[in-house]
């Protein structure tokens, strides 16, 4: 009997009173052993990519149907039922669909024939489809105002607003059956949860009878969570979509936790805690949410693979993470001890360099380097590291990125490809910005853009560029203390990572995971002031 399967109950006979339960499929899933554990434990499927805009037309009217044919078929017929995914996104899409300057009309037409054509193909083998994956921006100021969260992709740009309802529209008219989702990530974000909200119920109200029920029968919260996700804000945000009267589901779930392919033995059980204190808020809204799907089977598999996401490691042995969503409640018993969220720490050496991206000083030789790769987004994009010096006058701070597109295209500095440091002088961990706080971006092209309460008099930095990858040097002078050794600063770095059209498609940190570091300094690291 394979690993995964002996000894340990089936996840969707666990689950068969609460909500389909459901993994990824690609080619690999189907080999043996790896198909025999998705079948015993798993009654749903969704195509990692295959059913992606760019694996079913990459070029126009040349429809590529077989391999997503053949994983449907697979699926089926190992009586397990399919979910689509996804009829429209603004990455994994072929270009000629929505290309700079492209015409309005074309590109309906264009989004439309996509649609009809890929959801009348599939029509009565997939029960759901997430018919628009991501559209909303991160964290927006103003969520109450939908059309103004939107992210700036190409389907907006060509279209306007209105392409939501067409996108859903068109699917509905191809499949009057299937349930239609819009999809996204970090709807654990109160902000980004309430713009969700807001475009959801007005569509619905104003397409109260599309095909006999309302336009968008249900919201996909992602779930790609991390060791500090905090199982209350996910609670929030069920509420707050069930509160619609639209079905939810949990889409692509993982939970990050150690580094670099290795867990040690207290985050094994930290992450299972997670997921335990997660099921056991799925299981109380339960009569609400359709289905749960983790995105990967095993964490060799993972696209997330070094932070070993999944529930069973590359042997396909049940990880403590499996016990945590088997039995919640058993679990949390058993583990009497809370996920530690602790802010990462790290140490700037003592010394004044040259702000020089091109040929760093010697200075930076000795300091420590500073890990900037636990992502945000659902797109793992441009990631690097950082070394921190100090002296008397500033912090100076050293940040090589690499896998950018070196783009700047988009008018918000935060989507260019760039660098931010956040400094909280008095490491006051407050919920705002105080007169000590900071946040500084440097772009690719050494351009500065800051969020600063008391000013930038003083901020110097310089750019290099070498192929995709560049290097950016940064002073910044202190504003409020008189830094001696020991001294601790709160102190983040966060690299964005725009995509090869502009908008924004990653973001990668340190150490604060929950994208707040722009106006809230409770999540900052911690940098120690200390000597050569």
């Amino acid at each position: 009997m394979p690993a995964g399967i002996a000894n340990i109950p089936s996840l969707q006979e666990t689950f068969q009173n609460y909500f389909l339960m459901g993994n990824i499929v690609s080619g690999p899933a189907f080999e043996s052993p790896r198909f025999d554990v998705l079948k015993y434990h798993f009654n749903i499927a969704t195509a990692e990519n295959a059913m992606k805009p760019d694996s079913l037309q990459r070029e126009k009217g040349a429809f590529t149907f077989a391999q997503a044919d053949g994983m449907v078929d697979r699926v089926l017929a190992a009586g397990m039922k399919m979910h689509g995914h996804t009829l429209a996104w603004h990455q994994q899409s072929p270009s000629w669909m929505n290309y700079e300057g492209i015409g309005r009309q074309e590109a309906v037409d264009n989004l439309v024939n996509h649609t009809k054509t890929v959801a009348e193909h599939f029509r009565g083998r997939v029960v759901s489809w997430d018919v628009l994956n991501e559209a909303i921006g991160d964290n927006p100021p103003n969520p109450q105002d939908w059309r103004a969260s939107l992210r700036q992709t190409p389907w907006y740009k060509a279209i306007g607003a209105e392409y939501i309802g067409i996108v859903f529209r068109a699917a509905r008219e191809a499949d009057p059956e299937a349930r239609l989702y819009y999809n996204d990530y970090n709807l654990d974000n109160k902000n980004k949860a309430l713009a969700v909200y807001q475009m959801v119920k007005e569509l619905n109200e104003q397409n109260p009878d599309v095909g006999g029920r309302p336009l968008i029968d249900g919201i996909g919260m992602q779930g790609h969570y991390r060791i500090g996700t905090n199982p209350e804000d996910v609670a929030s945000s069920l509420e707050r979509f069930i509160s619609l009267g639209v079905e939810v589901s949990v889409t692509e779930l993982d939970v990050q936790a150690g580094a670099e392919g290795v867990l040690s033995e207290s985050q094994a059980v930290d992450q299972g805690l997670v997921y335990a204190q997660l099921f056991k808020v799925f299981k109380e809204y339960a009569p609400h949410i359709a289905r749960v799907t983790f995105w990967g089977l095993e964490d060799s598999m993972s696209w997330r693979a070094v932070q070993n996401p999944t529930l069973f490691d590359k042997n396909l042995q049940a990880k403590p993470a499996f016990y945590g969503v088997a039995d919640p409640d058993a679990y949390i018993r058993d583990n009497k001890k809370t996920v530690n969220k602790e802010a990462k720490r790290t140490k700037a050496l003592y010394g004044t360099p040259r702000i020089d991206a091109a040929a760093p000083d010697p200075a930076w030789d000795k300091a420590p380097e500073i890990a900037i790769d636990q992502y945000l987004m659902a797109w793992q994009g441009a990631k690097g590291t950082a070394k921190v010096l100090w002296d008397r006058e500033a912090l100076y701070v050293l940040a090589n990125v690499e896998g950018a597109e070196l783009n700047k295209a988009s008018p918000n500095a935060y989507e260019q490809d760039s660098v931010e440091v956040f400094v909280d002088e008095n490491n006051g961990k407050t919920s705002y910005y105080e007169e000590d706080d900071g946040q500084y971006r440097i772009n690719f092209a050494g351009e500065q853009s800051f969020n600063v309460p008391a000013g930038t008099e003083g901020v110097e930095s310089a750019a290099s560029v070498r192929g995709a990858s560049y290097t950016v040097v940064m002073k910044i002078p202190f504003k409020t203390i008189r830094p001696e050794k020991g001294t601790l600063v709160g102190f983040d770095l966060q690299i964005n990572g725009a995509s090869v059209r502009g908008p924004r498609q990653s973001i990668a940190v340190w150490n604060d995971t929950s994208g707040e570091s722009y106006r809230n300094t409770s999540g900052l690291g911690i940098l120690e002031l200390a000597a050569e």
